[in-house]
């Protein structure tokens, strides 16, 4: 008769398979597998040169993902060729810190200008990474090559974009007339030569002109000096005699103000005296007598005098340099 199996056996090594299956899932692929992943396919317009699988998927340089697949899709009816860019991004490296976690949120971050980019790792290597920035200006332009899987937009890498710029100069470059350019520049270049020549042959006799005017005023200076030297000796020579001359005159001016008033004192008494004596005869010899009438005019005339008199001795009390200045 056959032995029985034990179901408790049976039941015990199934929970043990499920548990070595666990550890090992925990082991080799951490608890990844118990969080859903968020996949999504970009579509790069330039090369992608330097970009594997396995690459790493950032946010302004932050770990976010990786990339999962890279395939050419040749669509033969329409003959196009796309190349899809598969990726996958980890929530867990997103914090909400307020609102709800919701499959909208990345659409919500697209509004506001999210855009993925390639970005060289290294120049010794190669390798390029695809990094998520803000680009509020760039469209979001979508190929709509996957159905069903969300689509992110992209924008150009910044080597392609300098090779775009380089090559839109180039072809600007290419589109100018340089022969004629270069004619033309070698027609101003001969133009301003011949400029240059027929100044020189016109400032040469000037430069001549003025040197030769310089000289001759160097030498008008030179003798004007020498003409002016002597002239300055004479005037100082005059000044000093002058202010001699009134140092003493300046002296001597007390002793001619005195002189002067002992003589105008005289002429006075003088005055006085012809005065009573005309005014005695003028009582003796009778109004209708001619002499008469030239007593009075001389008496007029002595009056006046001893007016006159009276007056520069007042003007030389006031001012006695007017002995030697004269009257202002």
């Amino acid at each position: 008769m056959a032995k029985r199996t034990n179901p408790r056996l049976i039941g015990g090594f199934v929970v043990g398979a499920i548990a070595l299956a666990v550890l090992g899932l925990l082991a080799f692929g951490g608890t990844s597998f118990l969080h859903q992943q968020q996949r999504a396919v970009l579509y790069f317009s330039g090369s992608l040169s330097g970009l594997d699988v396995g690459a790493p998927v950032t946010f302004r340089g932050i770990p976010v993902g990786t990339v999962t697949d890279i395939k050419i899709q040749y669509d033969v009816n329409r003959q196009s060729l796309h190349i899809p860019v598969f990726i996958q991004i980890d929530p867990r490296k997103f914090e909400i810190t307020s609102g709800e976690r919701k499959s909208s949120n990345i659409l919500d971050l697209v509004k506001r200008g999210l855009r993925a980019q390639l970005e060289m790792q290294s120049f010794v290597t190669g390798q390029v990474s695809v990094d998520f920035d803000f680009h509020p200006n760039a469209p979001a332009v979508l190929v709509g090559g996957e159905p069903g899987m969300l689509e992110l937009p992209t924008v150009p890498s910044q080597l392609a974009q300098l090779k775009s710029s380089v090559a839109s100069l180039l072809e600007k470059v290419n589109k100018l007339p340089l022969d004629q350019i270069v004619e033309e520049a070698s027609s101003v270049l001969l133009s301003a030569n011949r400029t240059l020549n027929d100044l020189d042959g016109q400032v040469r006799p000037l430069s001549q002109s003025v040197q030769v005017t310089t000289q001759q005023a160097d030498q008008l200076l030179a003798n004007i000096n020498a003409q002016v030297k002597p002239l300055a000796e004479s005037l100082k020579l005059t000044s000093d005699q002058a202010d001699r001359l009134l140092t003493t005159a300046s002296a001597d001016l007390p002793q001619l103000l005195s002189g002067a008033r002992q003589v105008m004192k005289s002429a006075n008494v003088a005055l006085n005296q012809a005065d009573q004596t005309l005014r005695t005869a003028q009582g003796a010899i009778a109004p209708t007598s001619p002499l008469f009438y030239e007593i009075n005019g001389t008496l007029s005339e002595i009056r006046n005098a001893a007016r006159s008199l009276r007056t520069l001795a007042d003007y030389l009390e006031r001012n006695p340099n007017a002995l030697l200045t004269g009257k202002r």
